[in-house]
């Protein structure tokens, strides 16, 4: 099996950038480090997988250069871009011509056995989602980026209702499967 093309959407982590309803709830400082924390187990949880291919995708553009030392620096790093979160998957996904699976970096429980198996079912079907919790999905997966060109088109991020948004922008003839249910933090 090829090597899982594996990307997380990540933010350069402190205090005044990103996570603003967490910190909002919980006060900048807590936010902040809860952020933190949480995407260093999550690279850790997939890093020593050796049958995954990481990288991350990550504002602002500026946190190519200027990336905490303490995550990971020579984990290789590419810039989002401008726009919203369609707009820069869909960048992603458009650069790449092979399979590829994106996934946020506020998912407490991914697991590397979740994203082998997502990767597993992109050689069943030309899409993998993983649906969160609060009716969104923390990942997404394209086997052939050309078929889904308008994937994000109309799409009201951080809504109830995303994943069945996404859904909706799939041509009724892709099948489409599906990973575990889990909660991606806000």
């Amino acid at each position: 099996m090829e090597k899982v093309n594996l990307i997380i959407f990540a933010r350069r982590p402190e205090i005044s950038i990103g996570k603003r309803r967490l910190k909002n709830r919980i006060g900048k400082a807590l936010g902040a480090n809860f952020y933190h924390r949480n995407l260093l187990r999550t690279i850790l949880k997939i890093h020593n997988d050796s049958r995954i291919q990481l990288k991350l995708c990550v504002t602002p553009d500026s946190a190519l250069k200027n990336w905490p030392k303490s995550i990971f620096p020579k984990v290789k790093r590419i810039n989002q871009g401008p726009g919203d979160i369609g707009e820069k998957m869909w960048r992603i996904f458009s650069n790449n011509t092979n399979k590829t699976i994106i996934i946020g970096s506020d998912i407490p429980d991914i697991t590397s056995k979740i994203i082998l198996s997502a990767w597993k079912k992109l050689y069943l079907s030309n899409i993998v989602l993983g649906p969160a919790k609060d009716g969104g999905f923390w990942l997404i997966g394209l086997a052939n980026s050309k078929k889904f060109k308008g994937i994000f088109n109309n799409v009201f991020w951080s809504q109830q209702n995303t994943l069945s948004e996404v859904v909706k922008n799939i041509p009724p003839s892709e099948s489409i499967l599906y990973v575990d249910t889990l909660e991606d933090i806000d």
